[in-house]
């Protein structure tokens, strides 16, 4: 089976013409040095952005991208590239931290080398340093201004890809020095010949996106249960805002035993997903999506889930 960029470009869902995009750039001939990949979770932009970083990685790409036998690829498909560095978010708030970009003056030695110290020096095997930022939109004020930078004077050794579930949070001033690529999604149709075991309501959690379709299948009785919770929360009384809150704690603890994570990010990650069953829901109030992305915010920012949860099925519930 080939591995070229080409051949693992068509293994994945939709994204026609982020693709496109893709197959030019990584043929070796561009003179693009930073991109940006953005769209829903799920939507494969992360796939597209480690087939890129391999591609500038790449000893000797050809019309088809990387060649994926060369020694740069064999180190980037075994995980120990020197010349490649992995940037995302870190810590309970999931923020990347101006640490990750320059360094600081409380390093420890344990931290990852910054991005500025790693470009500093030339590859020692491939044919560019490629470092990957995932969730760009993560970085605080003082990250983005250190990224600027670079930016704006690239190492000529220098390759950067940058992937967002949320472009509007990312600087104006970081959009114009990237190369923009939309990662749009399989239509329905296609999603529903991909995955013909999805039911509609694991397709609906997922926002028709094929790696959310993925995860979510592989834990379908969880996700399950925050679809069947949302679609109950219209016929519940008033009075059952304490119940309907306890019942949701359990579906997190779930959430956190099947993903294997912490609590607090499988409590986000509930929350998330009842957003978007409320969302999408033909019975359920269209505020009450809002009210439990502000209860995700809460929780995100360290607030307490059983006062987080109770203060937002009692709102809920309070008709």
């Amino acid at each position: 089976m080939s591995s070229s960029t080409v051949s693992k470009l068509d293994d994945l869902a939709g994204l026609a013409g982020a693709k496109r995009v893709i197959r030019q750039v990584a043929t070796g001939k561009s003179a693009v040095h930073a991109l940006l990949l953005y769209g829903a979770k799920g939507s494969g932009k992360n796939a597209l952005a480690r087939l890129l970083s391999q591609a500038w990685l790449c000893q000797h790409p050809g019309e088809d991208g990387a060649d994926g036998t060369c020694r740069a690829c064999g180190a980037f498909a075994r995980g120990t590239s020197a010349d490649f560095l992995y940037i995302g978010p870190t810590g309970p708030s999931s923020i990347i931290r101006v640490a990750a970009i320059v360094e600081s003056k409380d390093k420890d030695k344990d931290d990852p080398v910054p991005l500025l110290e790693f470009f500093r020096t030339p590859p020692l095997m491939a044919r560019h340093k490629v470092v990957m930022i995932e969730q760009a939109h993560r970085m605080n004020r003082d990250a983005f201004n250190s990224l600027l930078k670079t930016l704006e004077e690239p190492h000529p050794h220098a390759r950067i890809v940058l992937t967002t579930d949320m472009i509007s949070a990312v600087p104006a001033t970081i959009l114009s020095r990237c190369l923009g690529v939309a990662c749009e999604l399989p239509t329905h149709e296609e999603m529903v010949r991909l995955y013909p075991e999805a039911t509609p309501a694991d397709l609906l959690l997922s926002e028709g996106a094929p790696g959310r379709t993925a995860h979510v299948l592989a834990h379908a009785d969880r996700y399950r249960a925050i679809y069947e919770f949302a679609e109950s929360l219209p016929t519940r009384s008033p009075g059952g805002a304490l119940v309907a809150s306890e019942q949701f704690r359990s579906i997190c603890e779930g959430i956190e035993k099947a993903l294997g994570c912490g609590a607090r990010a499988a409590q986000a990650e509930a929350l998330e997903t009842l957003a978007i069953a409320l969302s999408r829901s033909k019975t359920a109030d269209p505020r009450w999506s809002q009210k439990v992305l502000e209860a995700h915010r809460r929780v995100v920012g360290n607030a307490s889930i059983g006062l987080a949860l109770d203060a937002l099925f009692t709102g809920i519930l309070a008709r």
